[in-house]
């Protein structure tokens, strides 16, 4: 008898999925030791019903999507509307900010405290 299973992962939703500018975020939760699978945003959903919706998919109960402009954390455990992060794109240090979300992404799963952002 075979069992194909998927491994644990965070599942990341990208509307962008070849765009450089949320590897941090990626770093991030490698820093902590988490693996994450990149998956294609579903365009006609919003950004917080896609994280949740990774965060359904995701054998870790933890998703995160991005739309080009803001990325959402979200846990499977949490409302729907009731992203656990959420971070503009735009924002000053975003590429700080990027990894730490990441890093807290991947904390999240580990039951870890969060870093702050």
């Amino acid at each position: 008898m075979s069992q194909l299973q998927e491994s644990p992962a965070i599942y990341v939703r990208l509307s962008e999925p070849t765009s450089t500018k949320l590897t941090p975020l990626l770093w991030g939760m490698e820093e902590e030791g988490i693996p994450y699978k990149t998956l294609e945003f579903e365009h006609g959903s919003s950004l917080v019903e896609q994280a949740y919706q990774a965060a359904a998919l995701s054998p870790l109960a933890v998703g995160i999507a991005s739309d080009g402009k803001y990325v959402a954390v979200h846990s499977r455990n949490l409302a729907v509307e009731t992203p656990l992060f959420r971070l503009a794109l735009d924002a000053p240090n975003t590429a700080q900010a990027l990894r730490v979300l990441g890093c807290n992404a991947a904390r999240l799963v580990k039951g870890l405290a969060f870093k702050p952002l």
